[in-house]
């Protein structure tokens, strides 16, 4: 099926808000530009939404708001959408957890990782997570936490910002040039600051890779959290995965992070690797 395929109304514009590389692809026979919207609209809903409405899709996802209803009208339909409420906001359908529980259970590395992340979770009193690249987020696939009243409390399907985050810049520091150019593609398409913020975090991450081996971030994404992280292949996969190890500010100092969880966290990563 080709992009003459779908159906368009009239006024609709099925490529607003596309980003830019992938409007180059638009330009590829197989290319189903319908399908990429509607998949947008699915990924722009985050674990802390209660319900967003077509306006709010719509402005997340860059389309107008009568390619979004249409697009919700179908996604409810099949299930991948339920509407709270006649003419109202809408939430994920049953559908979608069948696709994410399916996704989650080909991470086999979760089993392998979770005994070692609990420990040392317990041992340095935080919250130890595994995250997987989404678009300029982090998404938690993993999290172990410690029973200190004062850890994090990130769950899975939780969202880290790529840039701020110590998470993200593992990532951008062990992916490839190509992947890390498509990322600086993205943020730039957004604005100048957040394409500023992003090549500012592959740099930090670099330098901080080079003097302490993993990446850091003290007070960047929340003032009062500090958090490192790791970037690792899992033995037999080749997507790549961001391990960290993180809590407030006022528990956690960065020379309790850097020279007593540092060592424990590169180690997980190396055997979770090997």
């Amino acid at each position: 099926m080709q992009d003459s395929d779908i159906n368009q109304a009239p006024g609709d514009d099925l490529d607003a808000g596309l980003p830019v590389d992938l409007a180059r692809n638009n330009e590829e026979r197989y290319f189903i530009t319908a399908l990429a919207r509607g998949l947008e609209v699915l990924a722009c809903f985050r674990s802390a939404d209660k319900a967003l409405s077509n306006q709010q899709i719509a402005e997340r996802c860059g389309l107008p708001k009568s390619t979004v209803t249409r697009f919700t009208y179908t996604l409810t339909r099949l299930g991948y959408l339920v509407q709270v409420e006649a003419g109202g906001k809408f939430t994920l359908g049953t559908a979608t957890l069948a696709l994410g529980s399916s996704m989650l259970a080909r991470l086999d590395i979760r089993q392998m990782a979770r005994p070692m992340m609990q420990e040392l979770a317990d041992f340095s009193g935080t919250t130890v997570s595994i995250a997987v690249r989404d678009r300029l987020s982090m998404i938690y696939v993993e999290v172990c936490r410690s029973t200190a009243a004062l850890s994090l409390s990130l769950q899975v399907g939780s969202r880290m910002p790529l840039a701020a985050s110590a998470i993200g810049r593992a990532y951008l520091v062990k992916t490839s040039e190509q992947e890390r150019k498509e990322i600086l593609s993205r943020s730039q398409e957004l604005d100048e600051l957040a394409y500023g913020a992003m090549r500012d975090a592959l740099a930090k991450g670099l330098a901080d890779y080079a003097q302490y081996g993993c990446a850091t971030s003290f007070g960047d994404w929340q003032k009062d959290v500090n958090g490192i992280a790791v970037g690792f292949y899992p033995i037999g996969g080749s997507q790549l995965m961001s391990m960290n190890c993180g809590g407030p500010a006022s528990s956690v100092s960065q020379a309790f992070l850097l020279e007593e969880v540092r060592p424990r966290l590169i180690e997980i990563a190396r055997r979770l690797e090997s």
